[in-house]
This record gives structure tokens, C-alpha cells and sequence, in this order.
């Protein structure tokens, strides 16, 4: 008799009709008893086994590195090879056994079954991520642009009249116009900017209409995420885009449109950033950034774009406050910079401050007020929650607020002598990202590390080293490696995923000179310069996504618990489910197999 088989369960999901019914009617069920060994490490297996009910633990040698439960299947690594591991019952257990050579004959005729068993573990983590992400997933982040409202385009010659552009948009009740140049550039006005123009600028009704429009306009394809258009929107401080469609516009997507769709309302967040006329203001704004953090993960929108969005609203805060504390000749003549994962773009929390302000050589700046603006600037950020960082890597430390020739000398003496501590300034200069004032400052002080690195013989490999600073706690089976003593049951995926992941891309993007600062975008580049094997790059930046989403996870979840941020690079193995326990498993066997290469090419092992 056909044992009835629960075909919603990975990877039996992806059987046809046909291979369903066969694979049922081999099928069998066991009774199974505490103690029970039912897969031998090294051994071939006749069956996998699917647990209905029980519970089933594998080991390798005496460590038990992972427990099955209803719903799991049991011996997946073994089907093509020798078991990695030892499957032994932990109690009463119902499970329905499935003949392997079966499973094995289904692989060869199916191959998304196949896939299940074969699949690069890169590929293995994007698909569990989307199977986590769907459960949550917002309509706003399924949807693309092109299936949002859009409002039809009107189009008019720069040299329109201002009062017959405003006739124009009133007659097509719109609420925006685009504005064509000679050159076919596409510009865009809005009535808000009509009325600015009139009201405040006092411009004569027949001025031409570009002397009003934006130029350019920022663009998006219909075929983008709606997500994209919103970060785009938040990013510009923007309320009308124009849709794209093979380069013609078909469309403007206002923001208004995106609201029935939105449940994290950032753009209210970066509005009232925007709108603070005091510090105070700008501290209760700053203070939104947390539940909206919490809304945006709900949604199960990407991690790789809740960094870039709350990374976006964090430096709008800091760019702001600096508006407010410093002198304009102070904002002309430096530049403030973020840097850590804030400078990558990889924030996903108020984190420690890790900033710098760089000022211009030449400038006419009194020492005594640099000094009270930067603290000022530090205690403020306190006061909203920004943690002081332990390392003293803020503006009111004086060594990370000081004029373009200290910062080039600092530089020139941590190339020349390498330590722990030059190093670790070193990473965080080729994190930094500008946030106020002239960015030019921070690219000329970027352009003198670039090539002062050229000219150090052996610096990279200094560099790289600190690579190998923590242990990934993967074992020699592929099991996870729990935390002892404080932290027993806990697994540090900061030190053993994280940071060997970012510092190695950091590393291998300082030697081929790459100016991207985002870990994302290095690999990216990295790939395009063959430094990395497309394959590979993609599995890393995986990786990299999932590690992050466990932390947001771990972080929010101590939030909720009233327990703050600290500690947040813990992630305890009880709270996993099944698939985050792979996923994680996976993840950190890609970070260990990056951390070897990385030894291998910069010889680290010469040390």
C-alpha cells in the first residue's frame, strides 16, 4: 500500500505527478526506538529518512552537530556519497523511509530535484533567504514599477513660459510636468516649484520653465523593484519620478502612489530629517530610524537594501546636526566622513560612531572652535543614541579631526609601521564615505592612500593578516562550533563571518586599487576585474546578506527584549529554526573557504 506522502516538503515539492506516485509506492514506514543508529558515517544508507514525528540527532564523532525534527530529511548528504555523518533516533520516532537508488534515479530525470541535493551553497542560501523573505513579503516588495499607478507624462520645451507651464499642468490636472531641452535632456517641475518660483524667487511669469526644472531628472525603469523606487525617492528627498521604458518615458510615479503600498512610511523619516529646525527636532527624527528598522524587516525586504535605506537616513542625521553645530567656512573648507559599516552603506542600526572630519589644507579655521564643534557634534550624537565608539574613532578625538597634511602624515606612518592599531585606521579610511561639506577633501586624502600603498612593498599582506585574527567556527565535518563559557550555545557570526568576509573583499579591493566602498560592490567589481570567479563572488555576496540578516534578527530581537544592541553579534543556536541552522551552516563555510584563499594570496602563511 502508497504511503502517503507530504509532497509540500523540500526538496519532494519539485516531483511530477508521475515520479509522486512511484516514489509513494516504494516508500515504507518505520517505528524506530531511542539509540537506534540509522546512518553510519562513511556508510552508503539503503534509505533517507523523512520524520514524521521524533526526533533524530547527527553527530560527527562524539559531537552532536544538528537535531531533525517532524517535517526534516534525514541522510540528504549521503545520497550520492559516503554518510559525513552519524543519524542516530534521540526518541520514539515515526519516519517513512525512502529508498536512496529511487532518489537517486528521480535526480537524473529531474533536475530542479536534483538541484536540491547539488546546488552550490551560494545558490542554496539566495533560495532559503527568498523562502524566509516570502513569508513576510509586502506587496510593495513583489511589486515592480511598471505595475504601480503612473501618471501620464507632460511633456513640455524648456523655453516655455513659466504661466503657460502652469496652465498646462493645471489643464492635465498634474501635478508635475517634464521639461525637454534642445539637447533632449529631460528635466522636471513640480507645482510645489512653481509656486517657489513665483512666490519666493519672485520670477517673472515669463521666464523660460527650465530656469525652474530640475536637471535631470532621476529615472527609473518600469521594470525595477518598487522598493528601488523607494529608496530612490528617499535618497533624492523626492516626490515625482519619471518611468522608464526602453529609454522612452511612459510615466511619473509620485509618491503618494507608493503609500497604499508602504508599511514602513521611511519617506516620512527622511521628510522630517529634512524639516528639523533644531537639534531637538532632528533628535526626535533620529529616534524614528529604530521602528522603522523593525517595519522594514517585517516587510521581508532585501538586507543588502535596508543597510543602503537606514544608511541613507543615518548620514542625513549626521549631515544635518553638522549643519546646525558648524560655521559655514568650516562646512566650505572640510569634509565630514562616516566610516565601518556606516561608510560601507551597511548599516542596519545606530552602531558606534566611527566618523572623521578632514579639513582643508589652507583653511581659515580656528583650532579652539574646530574643537567645540566636534565635541559638540559627538555628545549630540549620544544624546540620540549613537553609542561612543570604544576605539575613540570619532571627531572629538582630535587625531580623526585635523587638516589634509596631518591626515596624509598619519597615513605615510601607519604604512611605514604596521601594527594593530594603524591597520585597523587604515580599514577605516578605505570605508570612508563623505556625508557633509566637499567631498573633493576625502578624495584627495583617498588618491594620496592609493598611492602611497603602491609604493609600500609587502603592505597588503599586513593588511590582509588580521583575516585570520578569529577562528570560523565550522568543524572538520561541516558542523557548526558553539561558544563556550559567556557565550555557550551562542555563535559569534560577526568574528567567524562577517568580518573575514568584508576585510578579505576590503583587502583584495585595496590591492587591485577598486574606489568602491560597499562590500556588495566591491565583490561586484572585483568579479568584473577577474579577481574573483563570478560563481564564487555570487556565493560570497550571498553569504555576506544572510550573516547580516541573522544579526538584524538577533539585534531586534534584543531590542524587543528591552536588552539593547550590546552583544548583538551573538546568535543562539536554540533560536534557529532548521533552516536558518543551514543557512548559517552554509554561510560559514563559504566565509572559511574565502578566509583560505585569502591566506593563500597574499601568503599570510609566511608569517
Amino acid at each position: 500500500m502508497p504511503v502517503t506522502l507530504d509532497f509540500s516538503i523540500p526538496p519532494l515539492e519539485h516531483l511530477t505527478a508521475e515520479e509522486r506516485r512511484k516514489l509513494a509506492a516504494a516508500a515504507d514506514v518505520a517505528f524506530l526506538q531511542p539509540g537506534e543508529v540509522l546512518i553510519r558515517a562513511g556508510e552508503a544508507p539503503a534509505h533517507l529518512y523523512l520524520i514524521v514525528k521524533g526526533l533524530v540527532s547527527e553527530r560527527a564523532g562524539g559531537d552532536v552537530i544538528t537535531v531533525h525534527g517532524a517535517g526534516d530529511l534525514v541522510g540528504a548528504g549521503a545520497l550520492a556519497a559516503p554518510a559525513p555523518t552519524t543519524a542516530e533516533v534521540r526518541q520514539e520516532t515515526i519516519a517513512q523511509l525512502l529508498p536512496r537508488r529511487l532518489l537517486l534515479d528521480l535526480c537524473r530525470a529531474n533536475p530542479a530535484f536534483e538541484a536540491y541535493f547539488a546546488q552550490r551553497l551560494g545558490e542554496r542560501l539566495a533560495a532559503r533567504a527568498a523562502r524566509e523573505a516570502t513569508r513576510g513579503m509586502a506587496p510593495l516588495m513583489m511589486a515592480k514599477v511598471g505595475e504601480a499607478f503612473l501618471h501620464p507624462p507632460v511633456v513640455v520645451p524648456a523655453a516655455t513660459p513659466m504661466q503657460a507651464a502652469a496652465l498646462r499642468m493645471h489643464a492635465e490636472q498634474a501635478s508635475s510636468l517634464l521639461v525637454r531641452r534642445a539637447d533632449d535632456a529631460l528635466g522636471i517641475v513640480t507645482d510645489a516649484d512653481l509656486a517657489r518660483a513665483a512666490l519666493v524667487r519672485a520670477l517673472p511669469f515669463d521666464a523660460p520653465i527650465e530656469q525652474v526644472a530640475s536637471f535631470p531628472a532621476v529615472t527609473i525603469d518600469h521594470d525595477a523593484f518598487l522598493f528601488r523606487a523607494l529608496l530612490l525617492m528617499t535618497r533624492h528627498g523626492m516626490r515625482h519620478m519619471p518611468v522608464l521604458r526602453d529609454g522612452t518615458v511612459i510615466g511619473v510615479l509620485e509618491l503618494i502612489d507608493l503609500v497604499g503600498h508602504m508599511s514602513s512610511r521611511s519617506y516620512l523619516v527622511m521628510a522630517e530629517i529634512e524639516r528639523a529646525a533644531s537639534i531637538d527636532d532632528l533628535g526626535r527624527a533620529a529616534a524614528a530610524i529604530g521602528p522603522l528598522l523593525e517595519a522594514l524587516h517585517e516587510t521581508g525586504m532585501k538586507i543588502q537594501a535596508i543597510a543602503e535605506m537606514v544608511s541613507d537616513l543615518n548620514r542625513s542625521i549626521l549631515r544635518r546636526l553638522f549643519a546646525f553645530l558648524a560655521p559655514p567656512d568650516l562646512v566650505a573648507n572640510a569634509c565630514l566622513v562616516v566610516m565601518g559599516s556606516e561608510g560601507r552603506g551597511e548599516q542596519l542600526a545606530r552602531t558606534d560612531q566611527d566618523n572623521a572630519l578632514i579639513v582643508a589644507d589652507g583653511a581659515a579655521i580656528d583650532d579652539a572652535a574646530l574643537r567645540k564643534v566636534c565635541t559638540s557634534f559627538t555628545e549630540t550624537l549620544i544624546g540620540y543614541g549613537y553609542p561612543r565608539c570604544p576605539g575613540n574613532m570619532m571627531v572629538s578625538n582630535p587625531q580623526w579631526a585635523q587638516r589634509e597634511a596631518a591626515f596624509r602624515a598619519d597615513i605615510d606612518a601607519w604604512l611605514a609601521r604596521p601594527s594593530g592599531e594603524s591597520l585597523l585606521n587604515l580599514a577605516a579610511l578605505t570605508d570612508a564615505a563623505a556625508v557633509a561639506g566637499d567631498p573633493a577633501v576625502l578624495e584627495r586624502l583617498r588618491r594620496h592612500l592609493f598611492e602611497s600603498i603602491g609604493n609600500a612593498g609587502g603592505f597588503l599582506s599586513h593588511f590582509a593578516r588580521p583575516i585570520l585574527q578569529f577562528d570560523t567556527p565550522i568543524g572538520f565535518f561541516h558542523q557548526i562550533l558553539l561558544g563556550h563559557g559567556e557565550h555557550a550555545g551562542e555563535i559569534d557570526v560577526k568574528k567567524g563571518g562577517l568580518f573575514p568576509i568584508v576585510h578579505g573583499v576590503r583587502a583584495l579591493a585595496l590591492e587591485r586599487r577598486i574606489e568602491a566602498v560597499n562590500s556588495f560592490a566591491r565583490i561586484e567589481a572585483l568579479a568584473a576585474a577577474g579577481a574573483l570567479e563570478r560563481d564564487f563572488a555570487e556565493d560570497l555576496a550571498e553569504a555576506l546578506q544572510y550573516l547580516m540578516g541573522l544579526r538584524l534578527r538577533a539585534r531586534l530581537a534584543k531590542d524587543r527584549g528591552g536588552t539593547g544592541a550590546a552583544g548583538d553579534n551573538f546568535v543562539r543556536a536554540q533560536d534557529l529554526s532548521r533552516l536558518q541552522h543551514d543557512g548559517l551552516r552554509d554561510s560559514l563555510l563559504i566565509a572559511k573557504r574565502f578566509k583560505e584563499r585569502i591566506s593563500y594570496h597574499f601568503r599570510l602563511d609566511a608569517f
